[in-house]
């Protein structure tokens, strides 16, 4: 068995891994003649519920805000290590902080869920959702909640701050040699980390944390979903400097420390898709509970592969398949989510967004290597969805497709779509390595580059525990990442 562990750090991350997980959760079968199409033991092991009767639980670490677990903040590790009550107490840069939480009610979801309400009143409105605990269908074991102290939740992108705080937590808590040695012993064969992450919070948490890993598991293998700040380097002022400079340090580490990474844009900055999306879904694009289910959507289907049954496909072939030049481990996740039925070939077209670029689909980019999964559809849909890969000069090996049943929409979903909810929806995903990843890239090395030679940024960059030495070294990485996808190479792969 190859068995992944999964990381969540940040609120979006976790509003994403919960639909998710909600997902897993509906391919469950409870009839002995129904078989799953995926392996449920890759994903989950046994844990044990709140009641502590033993369940499947996600292979999971969920970090966050404690304040943003809801009603799972009083089952956290930190609690366990360092209070046995709701409060606790954290010493932040010399200073004694106290928290002190009230209860939190049941959530509206759940109260649904164990009333009389039939599932399928479930579907008419959408629940209040106040944390991203409030609607999820699956019990996590308590040694996956990672509560991180509310003391730090106003102190956004700082990066050394952000490393400081892993490397305390991991000492209070004992993560590295506690939770998560658990989860990797529980493990018969573990082929790596499906990790999700917020750069604007966990960013230098997230990359103190890959960095530990990779200390001890060199050959484990790690795909990667980043989830970036709402700063526009080619917009910025001297406010966005931090998130901007944060986001950096992110691409620039993980293109070093993950196999294979897909930077996804924040919804403030989905304007250029919003008229394709709108056309079949009418989420709110301020909703962390609807853009969240957008993106979920993709992820899970663009990683189904890695899940279904039967299937040979691991981390370390996706990341292989897609970093072939062996300098292309940033790459793009797109797709179409509630794809329209009769789909043609200008239907893929004029629907597919790229959710790592924001940038409208055009023809005339070369592609390095592409990995398609579509859901549920028919025979003349699939027709045309090859013809419109084939408007693509790229061949076999270097491009595949699965095709999977029609992916599960759980009453958690949200009622984004333009007619009435549905039991299931198509869709098609995406991840793409495609020298166009140049373009943002070289955004921000020239952002980087300029705040390394104008004086007025010191003071930012003093409060990231930066100086202009590493500013510069920084720019000189980037710029680096992107001569890595140059055109010169792309011959090689035709």
């Amino acid at each position: 068995m190859r068995e992944i562990i999964y990381i969540q750090a940040g609120s979006f991350a976790n509003y994403v891994g919960t639909h998710f997980w909600n997902t897993q959760e509906s391919y469950f079968t409870y009839n002995d003649n129904d078989e799953p199409i995926v392996n449920h033991d890759l994903s989950f092991q046994e844990g044990r519920s709140p009641q502590n009767q033993p369940t499947l639980c996600p292979r999971l670490l969920a970090f966050d805000q404690k304040s943003n677990f809801g009603t799972l903040a009083k089952t956290s590790q930190v609690d366990t290590a360092t209070d046995a009550s709701l409060n606790a107490t954290w010493y932040v840069r010399g200073t004694v902080v106290r928290e002190t939480q009230n209860p939190i009610p049941q959530s509206e979801y759940h109260a649904r869920l164990e009333g009389e309400i039939e599932e399928s009143d479930l579907e008419s409105t959408d629940p209040n959702i106040r944390y991203w605990s409030d609607y999820s269908r699956v019990f996590l074991d308590q040694k996956s909640i990672q509560a991180i102290p509310d003391a730090l939740e106003g102190i956004e992108a700082g990066w050394s701050v952000g490393q400081d705080l892993f490397r305390r937590y991991n000492d209070d808590t004992e993560l590295m040699e506690g939770a998560f040695r658990l989860l990797v012993e529980n493990c018969n064969n573990l082929q790596g980390l499906q990790m999700m992450h917020d750069t604007p919070t966990f960013g230098g948490f997230s990359h103190a944390f890959l960095t530990s890993f990779r200390d001890e598991f060199l050959k484990a293998s790690t795909l990667n979903f980043s989830f970036l700040s709402g700063a526009d380097p080619n917009h910025a002022g001297i406010d966005n400097t931090k998130r901007i400079i944060n986001d950096a340090l992110c691409l620039q580490s993980l293109h070093q420390l993950s196999d294979i990474t897909f930077p996804i844009l924040n919804p403030s900055r989905w304007s250029a898709l919003e008229s394709k999306l709108s056309q079949e879904l009418a989420y709110d694009k301020n909703s962390l509970y609807h853009t969240s289910a957008i993106i979920s959507s993709l992820v899970e289907t663009a990683t189904l592969p890695l899940r279904l049954k039967g299937s040979r496909e691991d981390i370390s072939v996706i990341a292989a398949h897609l970093d072939w030049r062996k300098c292309s481990r940033l790459g793009q996740l797109g797709g179409i989510v509630s794809l329209p039925f009769s789909a043609t070939e200008a239907t893929f077209t004029n629907l597919y967004c790229n959710f790592s670029t924001g940038v409208l689909n055009k023809d005339e980019h070369p592609v390095f290597a592409r990995r398609n999964v579509t859901r549920g559809l028919l025979d003349q849909d699939l027709a045309a969805f090859d013809a419109w890969c084939d408007l693509s000069s790229l061949q076999e090996p270097l491009i595949s497709s699965i095709h999977a049943p029609a992916c599960p929409v759980p009453t958690s979903f949200p009622s984004i779509f333009r007619h009435t909810k549905p039991t299931s929806m198509r869709i098609t995903s995406s991840l793409v390595t495609t020298p166009s990843t140049s373009i943002p890239l070289t955004e921000y090395a020239k952002f980087v580059e300029q705040i390394a030679r104008t004086r007025r940024s010191d003071g930012v960059l003093m409060s990231m525990g930066l100086e202009s030495d590493d500013v510069k070294e920084l720019a000189s990485a980037l710029w680096e990442i992107v001569d890595g996808y140059g055109n010169d190479r792309m011959d090689e792969g035709k």
